[in-house]
């Protein structure tokens, strides 16, 4: 882990318990948050950021790529980058989650050259960023409207709209705190809806004023990058929960799956900064990243809280907090299962292709060959080809698994390439069988009896070294700042008596 990592986990605010906080001042707290890390890493460690354990989304969406051209945007830009200014994108709407492309708001230009957005009815009020200033943070939104010049709509375009300094509201902007989300981190989420709010000529990031000849194509190309946390046994001895090995693939399974999708994001990271990448692989990666890198932490949170029995419920030990973090990040900025659903059909029909390793590589990448391949038979094999009522039901159903499937291979090669313990890649490979064993078994002979023994064999030769792994994720420095309770302890409690070995007797 980086120095930069630890020099923010040592500050003064990640020593605060949140859970003891009411919830208005655990979201001012993440505010501050959200501050100092933008504030400690700035722009040359920005993918690095996003691999410290401290950030939990990211915070890119607010940096445009038109700024080459639009050099009036640099100051507020570096107010964002320096967190002075809270950035929001404002897209989805009450109406309009996943077809957005049907997006109502409208943004009337006039004579002068400005802009008037408007919200037309409630069904068109935008919903979840938090766009208030209760908690006195400038805040800026990039809005997508419909673009409306003289009366003929013009596609959907983004607007920056100024939406509230740190007292209150801009002239025409109302927003609806909505209520908490139970068991996950609070902040203050909102409804915002725009009441003819005058904007300037500028305040349009596009560069055609046209009607694009390809609504959906149009859309795609300016959001590609959208789509990129019991067993007890009663005997003489007291022995080590970790030593039962349902203890030992939940947190094995972890610590590999950590050190993979580590691995994975290093190499698939500077194909978001390569301005030669099509947006076609980008959009393709992304999709693929956030389906298999959420359903992986989905299963891994979920067997990492029921391991942990009681405490796995605890808001101060971050997985219940985890769990329902990531049920909503599978829908946040696209739903996967929609998602992978466009790009499993995308690929089946060969309209572009994403590099996977070779099928000789490893039993996963023979896994991702092998769906692509039934993929593309279920074409040839019936009539009416993608748009037929048999492929709709086969290959949907087909397309998330298909799609982690084409994710865990290119994970395990990226780990493998960098010197991941072969122990790892191991537990990793067993999991992601996990995931459609009956696949193994038809077509590479791994019975069921063969892969739980696979289990076994991966189990015992990494549970020895638990602490090594442990430490080789670099996050002791976080564990370091939970709080220790010691005591020397000798009398006070009424019939009781310490024993020699200071046991209570």
């Amino acid at each position: 882990m980086s120095s930069l990592s630890e020099q923010i986990a040592a500050h003064p605010f990640f020593a605060i318990d949140v859970s003891a906080l009411p919830f208005d001042e655990r979201i001012s707290l993440s505010y501050q948050w959200a501050q100092l890390v933008l504030r400690t890493y700035m722009t040359p460690k920005f993918w690095e950021l996003h691999l410290d354990p401290t950030v939990a989304l990211d915070y890119g969406l607010m940096l445009s790529r038109f700024l080459p051209t639009r050099r009036d945007l640099v100051p507020l830009v570096k107010s964002l980058l320096k967190g002075e200014t809270i950035g929001l994108s404002l897209l989805s709407e009450r109406g309009h989650g996943l077809d957005a492309l049907n997006i109502e708001t409208t943004a009337h230009q006039q004579e002068d050259g400005s802009y008037i957005l408007h919200t037309p009815h409630e069904e068109a009020t935008k919903i979840m960023p938090s766009s208030n200033p209760t908690f006195g943070m400038n805040k800026i939104a990039l809005v997508m409207a419909r673009l409306i010049i003289k009366g003929e709509d013009r596609g959907i375009r983004h607007f920056i709209v100024p939406l509230c300094n740190t007292r209150e509201h801009f002239p025409g902007i109302l927003s609806i705190r909505l209520p908490l989300r139970s068991g996950a981190s609070p902040l203050d989420y909102s409804m915002t809806r725009f009441n003819k709010v005058k904007l300037p000529a500028t305040a349009l990031i596009s560069d055609t004023y046209e009607v694009p000849k390809d609504a959906r194509a149009a859309w795609w190309d300016t959001l590609w990058r959208i789509p990129i946390g019991s067993f007890a046994v009663s005997g003489p001895c007291k022995i080590p929960i970790f030593t039962f090995p349902t203890q030992q693939w939940s947190v094995l399974h972890t610590v590999a799956s950590a050190r993979v999708l580590d691995a994975w994001y290093r190499d698939v990271a500077p194909v978001f900064s390569d301005p030669k990448a099509a947006h076609s692989i980008k959009h393709g990666l992304a999709v693929m990243v956030k389906a298999t890198v959420i359903r992986q932490s989905m299963v891994c949170a979920h067997e990492m809280a029921e391991r942990c029995g009681a405490q796995g419920t605890f808001d101060t030990n971050f997985i219940a907090r985890h769990k329902v973090d990531l049920d909503s990040v599978i829908i946040a900025e696209g739903d996967v299962l929609a998602l992978c659903i466009r790009l499993w059909g995308e690929l089946v029909l060969g309209r572009y292709t994403i590099p996977i390793p070779s099928k000789k590589e490893s039993l996963l990448a023979k896994h991702a060959h092998g769906l692509l391949d039934e993929g593309r038979q279920v074409l040839r094999r019936v009539s009416g080809g993608d748009r037929s009522e048999t492929a709709e039901y086969e290959l949907p159903l087909k397309a998330e698994r298909s799609v982690t499937a084409l994710g865990h291979a290119c994970a395990y090669s990226a780990a493998q390439r960098v010197g991941v313990p072969q122990v790892l890649l191991d537990l990793y490979e067993c999991a992601a069988i996990r995931g459609d064993p009956t696949w193994f078994s038809e077509n590479v002979g791994l019975t069921r009896a063969e892969q739980r023994a696979k289990e076994g064999t991966a189990l015992r030769a990494a549970a020895p070294d638990i602490e090594k792994h442990l430490e080789d994720l670099n996050v002791g420095y976080a564990l370091g700042q939970m709080p220790e309770y010691k005591g020397n302890a000798q009398s006070g409690i009424p019939g009781v008596t310490p024993g020699k070995d200071g046991a209570c007797l």
